[in-house]
């Protein structure tokens, strides 16, 4: 990652304005392009369906058609382009305002800094409460996060810290607090001796792991909801046909369009919402329903699987040693981990 150069001090303030702006003003087209798109493809929808009912003028809104769909696809390369250069300033953006409170401070939460200095010194990016912790109790895991199962993934630092630090009663278990895997954050762990566990660092081919088991979990309540908005959907999209016909071909295009997009977005809704639990040769893999939140964790990173009641459900529990992990268990799922892993299973 390209650095932005620090400015002299009496510059600072302008040029965290507009670091702050340029971010923004990335984000923002990256939001405009993609609604863009959007509207040009169901300006195809509407044209093609118009042409169908409207043949004295198909051969125009067939061209029209065409002009939307190649602008579309345009709009949508663009939005992939800017997409990408919004997260590339986002990380930019955050390193420099590190760097502006100091080459040994570190994001670790919204507008939390971490420095090494004497101690470590937790404290907000804009003042506020300062606590110090001794780097003796401090613990540094290198955790790999993998949201689909393959072997790439985003490596971050987790640093553990007694809960008292940070806890009102002091009690409790350590308080894991997570940061972004820089160079200079493996310089300052080094630095002040403190070791850094878990998975070691290094490339690696993306390799897509072996699945051996699946498990879905559907969301009753989401599928119910869904199927009632498929419904309706599908109805405008078959009373369009004779409002078409015998009234205004406008007026049927876009109710047909109404339907279709209404019916196939409750169709895919309906598809998606199921959870999914998935034990594979190499580790485990958890989606949410809707494609919501995902992880995988490989068998190197579990300690310890365990069945047990959360809020009266019964879930899996994935001890690892940075945090623990808990998924809704599936129906033979705990059974399957036991014939896999049982030197790592507990009743």
């Amino acid at each position: 990652m390209k650095e932005i150069p620090l400015p002299r001090a009496e510059k600072l303030a302008r040029m965290r304005v507009r670091v702050k702006r340029n971010c923004t003003a990335l984000n923002l087209l990256a939001i405009a392009v993609s609604v863009l798109a959007a509207l040009s493809m169901l300006g195809v929808l509407v044209a093609v369906i118009v042409a169908e009912f409207n043949r004295g003028s198909s051969r125009l809104l067939y061209i029209l058609a065409g002009s939307l769909a190649g602008g579309a696809g345009v709009f949508a390369l663009c939005a992939v382009l800017f997409s990408k250069l919004s997260a590339r300033a986002d990380e930019r953006a955050l390193d420099f305002f590190e760097r502006c409170d100091g080459e040994n401070s570190f994001f670790v939460g919204e507008g939390t800094l971490a420095t090494f200095g004497e101690a470590l010194l937790l404290h907000a990016e804009n003042g506020g409460r300062r606590v110090s912790v001794p780097y003796g109790e401090i613990r540094a895991f290198s955790v790999c996060t993998r949201r689909r199962p393959r072997e790439r993934g985003e490596w971050s630092v987790v640093l553990e810290i007694p809960a008292r630090y940070l806890m009102k009663d002091g009690k409790g278990d350590p308080i894991l607090i997570q940061t972004n895997a820089k160079e200079r954050l493996c310089r300052a762990l080094e630095a002040h001796n403190i070791p850094l566990l878990g998975e070691e660092r290094k490339e690696r081919e993306n390799v897509k792991f072996s699945c051996l088991k699946k498990f879905y979990l559907p969301d009753r309540k989401k599928r119910k909801r869904s199927l009632a908005v498929m419904i309706v959907g599908i109805a405008a999209a078959a009373a369009s046909v004779p409002l078409a016909v015998f009234l205004d071909a406008a007026i049927g295009a876009v109710l047909a369009v109404f339907g279709i997009f209404v019916g196939g977005r409750a169709a895919d809704v309906f598809v998606r919402s199921r959870a999914l639990f998935a034990i594979y040769r190499e580790g485990v893999y958890w989606r949410e329903s809707g494609r919501g939140e995902s992880f995988f964790l490989k068998w190197e990173e579990i300690e310890k699987i365990s069945a047990k009641e959360r809020e009266g459900y019964p879930v899996l529990a994935f001890r690892c040693a940075y945090g623990e992990y808990h998924v809704p268990r599936a129906a033979g799922a705990f059974e399957s981990l036991l014939e896999m892993q049982r030197e790592k299973c507990e009743a």
